[in-house]
């Protein structure tokens, strides 16, 4: 029997490791397994990564930026489909979602669009100020993200349309951050002076705290060859490590339990070997990280005990740990991904303004708080609403007061993206307040839970009349968005209509957005990072509630759904774990990544690229 082992630049023999108790054995070598490559800087501590997937890095539907996403229904896939979703437009699924998840090196990562930016300074620092989580705040997890991050400065044909401001970016971190070399210039030259013209920010680098207004976000690629960077590159980068190993093909079944007296200590990991006929062998560990993301990490929670004892005896499993939040607040923000809202432009007009950009488009993404993205009527309308409503069923308290500190302190809530050379802009509704569930249903680890986002699953009264809260918001939002713009210079001049058209009576509009609306993919939650009697699985420390040493490290700990694209947000969390764990007991101390100074900026050094630029 032989399983593959990446350590040192080698196959080896499991042999090698049978019987070594490692420091951290990490379950998913996804977009948190960044953790461990900040804890294997230190020589003397020991990192063990199970990854259930096979090793993609010189896949170039992985690696080239301009195939983003194409590794979606290939083995580098996952290939998960949520529960039937009743209040979804049915769209000849029952409303099912596609779950698209990375099972390969880096995850989740290797797919996704790339786009690379951070939380508002606000939105942090309620994790601390009013959720109570210690130590876990704007200040610590910015810091984070420079730590991870080294970002490249603007193009100079393009600097003048890209604002970027050195201090809130990294210039040290494994993951690269670019501006494209190309900007649309109907994004430009249109788009952001009809809003600002409108009230709204005027663009800026929405890493400075202030994440609202219609950006140019950076993505995580490295402009010397063009290619994606990713926590699977970021492993390539260090895997000539000895103290780190990553096992492929290595479905992770369970935690091994050394003692189940009063709180549960965990002596290491069971998988399964798809590499050698499906048998099953155990890593051991000091401490245990499952770090599966959303679905899986929930998933080995459950299979090894811990969890709602309804749920685990339906399952087949015994009960070690009664936590009853595990694969709880599950989130996932809709979006009309469908079909976009389109913008038809007058062809004479299009002509005049000689609308330039190459294929290597820079993507706007404008953050918007409800404020700006609804009428004064119905914002009036919905805020009463919230001022009036203490508690909603099937949402915890702690995240509903979340969700209204950021409605009335004007944090982002819509997002409207704007991509490629074509005027079309799709809205998110990026914090919705229906919640789901990730639960197993058998016991058999190669059988995945049930996915249960819940969309639209919120039912409040405004002015009156029952509405989908989460469906309601993003039609209205919509709507009204697009008829400004469409009716705001120098947009107006450049565009004969919409689809749908920005005129139609509102029930009209929402119809059409409701068919064309689902999951974003921007799945968070399952194992939130909470107080326990709030809804909470994990502490400050990421430590499980009643467990010794098992610690959850990936996007499933969110405390609640970020504005930001997932990724950063989860790079951060993974560079800050690492610093929390090596000042435990036993860490080995901080390393070079931990002790940059927080005012780690970017060196400012200019991206170039390649003159062939497609990945090499």
């Amino acid at each position: 029997m032989r399983s593959t082992i990446l350590a040192a630049g080698l196959y080896a023999s499991f042999a090698v490791c049978q019987d070594v108790t490692y420091d951290y054995v990490i379950a998913g070598a996804g977009t948190a397994g960044l953790v461990c490559v900040v804890l294997s800087e230190n020589p003397n501590i020991s990192v063990m990564v199970l990854e259930a997937g096979n090793d993609g890095r010189n896949q170039s539907n992985i690696t080239d930026p301009e195939r983003r996403g194409t590794i979606q229904h290939t083995q580098y896939d996952w290939g998960l489909e949520s529960t039937l979703q009743q209040y979804l437009y049915p769209n000849g699924t029952g409303g099912s979602q596609y779950v698209p998840r990375g099972k390969t090196i880096g995850g989740t990562s290797a797919m996704n669009w790339m786009i690379h930016n951070e939380n508002s300074r606000t939105q942090l620092d309620i994790w601390e100020s009013l959720l109570n989580l210690t130590g876990w705040n704007w200040t610590s997890m910015s810091t984070a993200f420079r730590e991870s991050e080294t970002m490249y400065a603007p193009p100079a044909a393009e600097a003048m349309s890209l604002p970027y401001n050195a201090s809130v970016h990294g210039g040290a971190g494994p993951i690269c951050s670019i501006f494209q070399r190309s900007v649309y210039t109907l994004f430009s030259n249109y788009v952001q002076p009809s809003l600002v013209a409108l009230g709204y920010e005027m663009p800026h680098d929405g890493n400075n705290g202030n994440a609202n207004g219609p950006n140019f976000l950076p993505l995580a690629i490295c402009p010397q060859n063009y290619t994606r960077s990713y926590a699977g590159s970021a492993y390539t980068a260090v895997q000539t490590r000895q103290n780190l190993h990553v096992i492929e093909s290595a479905h992770v079944s369970r935690i091994v339990w050394g003692s189940t007296d009063g709180r549960a200590t965990a002596s290491g990991l069971e998988y399964i070997d798809l590499a050698a006929g499906s048998t099953t062998q155990t890593v051991k560990a000091r401490e245990i990280v499952p770090s599966g993301g959303i679905v899986y990490s929930p998933q080995i929670l459950q299979l090894s005990g811990i969890g709602d004892p309804q749920i685990l005896s339906a399952a087949g499993v015994n009960t070690i740990v009664n936590l009853t939040n595990v694969g709880t607040s599950l989130r996932d923000p809709p979006m009309t991904n469908y079909w976009p809202i389109s913008f038809q432009l007058n062809e004479t007009a299009a002509a005049t303004a000689n609308l330039t950009g190459n294929e290597y488009i820079q993507n706007l993404i404008d953050l918007e708080p409800a404020s700006q993205m609804l009428s004064p009527e119905d914002y009036t309308a919905a805020s009463t609403f919230l001022n009036s409503t203490s508690h909603i069923p099937g949402v915890a308290d702690a995240q509903f007061a979340v969700f209204k500190h950021l409605w009335f302190t004007d944090q982002p809530l819509i997002e409207m993206a704007w991509q490629y050379t074509v005027a079309n802009v799709t809205p998110y509704n990026l914090i919705p307040l229906s919640q789901g569930t990730v639960h197993i249903n058998s016991s058999n680890p190669l059988h995945p839970p049930a996915i249960d986002p819940n969309y639209n699953s919120v039912n409040v009264t405004i002015n009156g009349t029952e509405v989908q809260w989460d469906m309601w918001f993003l039609a209205k939002a919509s709507q009204y968005y697009v008829s400004r713009l469409a009716t705001t210079e120098p947009m107006a001049s450049l565009i004969t209509g919409t689809t749908p058209d920005y005129r139609l009576p509102f029930n009209e509009w929402y119809d059409a957005i409701f068919q064309w609306t689902g999951s974003s993919q921007h799945l968070t939650g399952g194992n939130p990072m909470l107080p326990r009697d709030a809804g909470g699985v994990v502490d400050t420390d990421l430590l499980v509630y009643g467990t010794n040493n098992v610690r959850v490290v990936d996007g499933s700990v969110f405390p609640y759904q970020p504005s930001a694209h997932p990724m950063g947000v989860t790079y951060a969390l993974a560079v800050r774990a690492a610093r929390i764990f090596q000042g435990l007991n036993g860490g080995g101390g901080l390393t070079a990544t931990e002790v940059l100074p927080s005012s780690n900026v970017s060196a400012s050094a200019t991206a170039t690229f390649p003159a062939n630029s497609r990945a090499v």
